[in-house]
C-alpha cells in the first residue's frame, strides 16, 4: 500500500479567517496505483460562516471529497492526468484547489522549482505587510454576481487605510471583471470567465490612506483561471485523404487523424483517443482498418489477399472518426470527420488474350 507524499502546500498565513480553501497548491507524487477508498489528503475550506450546505465537486469522476474533505479514490486507478481540480462551493464562498501529481522523477526539480517562485504562489517566506494568495476561479460560471473569489489581508489592520487594486481586468482592458472591497479586502469577480480568451491575471494590491497616499505595496496578486470542459475536439486540417498500395501488408500504416482541443493541456479535458464509428462500404470484411486511440494512427488490420483492388466492390473506403476528450470517457465531449483511404493499384497481372486465335 503505497500513500501518496504531499511536497508542497501552498497556504494562507493564518492571520484570520480567509473564505475558500486554507490550503490552495498541493503537489503529490503518483503512486502505481490509486487504490480504492484510499486517503490522497484532507482538504481544508470554510467559508468563515459556518460552511453550511457545502458540497465539493472534483474534476476526475474516479475521485471524491467526503464531508471531512478527504479527497479519496472510488476505485482502483493508475491514470488520473497531471492534475486533479476540487470545486468547493456553499452558501457563502466558492473556490478551487489544484493538486498536482508528480512522477517520482520530477519531485526534486518540482520541489526547486516551487521554493524558488514562493512568491508567485504566495507562500511568505517572511512577515508581509500585506498578504495576497493566489486565487483559482472556474471558468463559465452561472450568476448572481458579483461572487466573493478571495481575500487579501493587511497584518497591520486597516484602520484609516484602504485597500486598491489595479492591472488587466480592473482598470485596464477588459475593465471591471474584478474589484475588491476597500476597508475589508473582499475580492469579487462581477462576470463569467473563458479559460480560453484569458487563463491569468497579474494584479497590484496595494494600502492607501485616505489622501491616496501608498502606505503599503503594490503586491502581486494571481488570479488564475480553471479550466472546464467546455471545448468539443475539432478536425481542423482535413479534408483527410490517405492511400494504400493493394496487397500491403497487415499492419500497413495508411495515415495519421489529429483533432484539436482548446481546453487545458495539462488536464483529462484536452486527453483525446480516438475510435472509428463507420466504414463504407463494409465489404469485404466490415473491418478493414484500426486506428490507434491515442496516436490517431489508421492501419491496415486485413491479410493482403483481402487488399486486391480488382475484386472489391470499391476501391475507396470511407472511414468516420470519432475523438472523444476526458480520455474517451463516457463524459467526454466528441468531434468526427471523414478519412477517405483509397487503395492503389499495382501493376499485378500479366496482359490476357481475349481470344485464343487471332487472324490476320
Amino acid at each position: 500500500f503505497f500513500s501518496p507524499q504531499v511536497l508542497l502546500l501552498a497556504c494562507a498565513e493564518d492571520l484570520e479567517c480567509v473564505p475558500g480553501f486554507q490550503q490552495k497548491v498541493f503537489y503529490i507524487e503518483k503512486p502505481f496505483q490509486f487504490t480504492e477508498d484510499q486517503l490522497v489528503l484532507n482538504l481544508k475550506f470554510d467559508d468563515c460562516k459556518g460552511n453550511n450546505k457545502l458540497n465539493f465537486e472534483v474534476s476526475n469522476p474516479d475521485f471524491t471529497v467526503e464531508l471531512d474533505g478527504n479527497l479519496v479514490a472510488l476505485k482502483n486507478v493508475s491514470e488520473v492526468g497531471k492534475a486533479l481540480f476540487v470545486h468547493a462551493r456553499s452558501e457563502h464562498a466558492e473556490d478551487m484547489a489544484e493538486i498536482f501529481i508528480l512522477e517520482a522523477n520530477e519531485k526534486r526539480g518540482a520541489l526547486k522549482e516551487i521554493l524558488k517562485l514562493e512568491g508567485n504562489l504566495g507562500i511568505p517566506r517572511q512577515k508581509r505587510a500585506i498578504l495576497a494568495t493566489p486565487i483559482l476561479i472556474p471558468e463559465n460560471q452561472r450568476p448572481p454576481f458579483p461572487r466573493l473569489v478571495g481575500k487579501v489581508i493587511r497584518s497591520e489592520g486597516t484602520d484609516g487605510v484602504k485597500f486598491r487594486l489595479s492591472g488587466k481586468g480592473v482598470d485596464q482592458d477588459p475593465k471591471g471583471i474584478f474589484r475588491i472591497n476597500e476597508m475589508n479586502g473582499d475580492v469579487s469577480v462581477t462576470r463569467t470567465l473563458d479559460r480560453e480568451a484569458i487563463a491569468n491575471y497579474e494584479l497590484e494590491v496595494e494600502v492607501v490612506d485616505m489622501n491616496g497616499k501608498t502606505m503599503d505595496g503594490p503586491v502581486r496578486l494571481d488570479i488564475s483561471v480553471i479550466d472546464q470542459n467546455d471545448n468539443r475536439p475539432m478536425f481542423k486540417e482535413g479534408p483527410y485523404v490517405g492511400h494504400v498500395m493493394e496487397g500491403s501488408a497487415t499492419g500497413t500504416t495508411v495515415m495519421r487523424m489529429a483533432a484539436f482541443d482548446a481546453d487545458d493541456a495539462s488536464t483529462d479535458n484536452a486527453l483525446l483517443r480516438y475510435n472509428i464509428l463507420r466504414q463504407t462500404p463494409t465489404k469485404p470484411s466490415p473491418n478493414m482498418f484500426y486506428i490507434d486511440p491515442e496516436k490517431g494512427d489508421i492501419v491496415t488490420v486485413v491479410s493482403p489477399a483481402l487488399l486486391d483492388r480488382e475484386t472489391m466492390e470499391s476501391p475507396k473506403y470511407e472511414l468516420v472518426i470519432e475523438a472523444k476528450d476526458m480520455g474517451g470517457m463516457d463524459v467526454g465531449l466528441t468531434g468526427t470527420a471523414t478519412a477517405t483511404i483509397l487503395i492503389d493499384d499495382k501493376n499485378d497481372h500479366a496482359p490476357e488474350f481475349t481470344k485464343k486465335e487471332v487472324r490476320a
